[in-house]
């Protein structure tokens, strides 16, 4: 056809909408879709499919409302959706690890652990890489981040491949599984 680089529409030709027609959009959709009241006025007999749909934009929202306060780094919020998620899990077949560990990990946090580690736990659940407001994220996810560089790092440079420079530098045990032949030959026999 050789449309294929042509613009669908133009740019200038775009309408502009005010910051606060949008924000009064959103609040409306709110109302009318996320609030606690829209469930509430929704029958499940009269409007099943409403209902579910309303349900299951509900449960979106968890996901969405977690993702910002993860990146606000408020622990608090977080935990209040870990809360919600440990008993929405109870219920989603897939989620075998969810279903059992979140939970276990939420009464940990809130009723097994003393106040002072407790508090310790939480607040060091997220981290700011770079230090700037509205960019936590999860620690295991930096440290996931950082193995990838080195992991990256190493085998670009071809020094990651190199097994016998990485058992001198890092690890006698590396050569463990080795020799465990001569190993065995060793152990007492009981």
């Amino acid at each position: 056809m050789g449309s294929e680089n042509d613009s669908v529409t133009e740019l200038e030709a775009l309408p502009k909408i005010p910051t606060a027609d949008w924000n009064e959009i959103v609040n409306q959709c709110y109302s009318k879709f996320l609030s606690p009241e829209a469930r509430q006025a929704t029958s499940k007999t009269n409007s099943p499919k409403l209902y579910g749909f309303l349900m299951r934009l509900h449960n979106f929202a968890t996901v969405v409302e977690t993702s910002r306060s993860m990146k606000a780094g408020d622990i608090g919020r977080v935990m209040n959706m870990w809360k919600i998620w440990s008993i929405m899990a109870q219920a989603i077949p897939g989620l075998v690890n969810y279903r059992s560990y979140l939970p276990q990990m939420v009464i940990l946090l809130n009723e097994v652990l003393p106040p002072s580690l407790r508090k310790f736990v939480l607040h060091n659940l997220l981290v700011s890489p770079s230090g700037r407001e509205n960019h936590f994220v999860a620690k295991d996810h930096y440290l996931e981040l950082l193995n990838y560089a080195l992991k990256f790092f190493h085998n670009q440079t071809g020094s990651g491949t190199q097994v016998d420079r990485l058992k001198e530098n890092f690890s006698l045990n590396i050569q463990l599984p080795q020799n465990r032949k001569r190993w065995a030959s060793h152990l007492p026999v009981t």
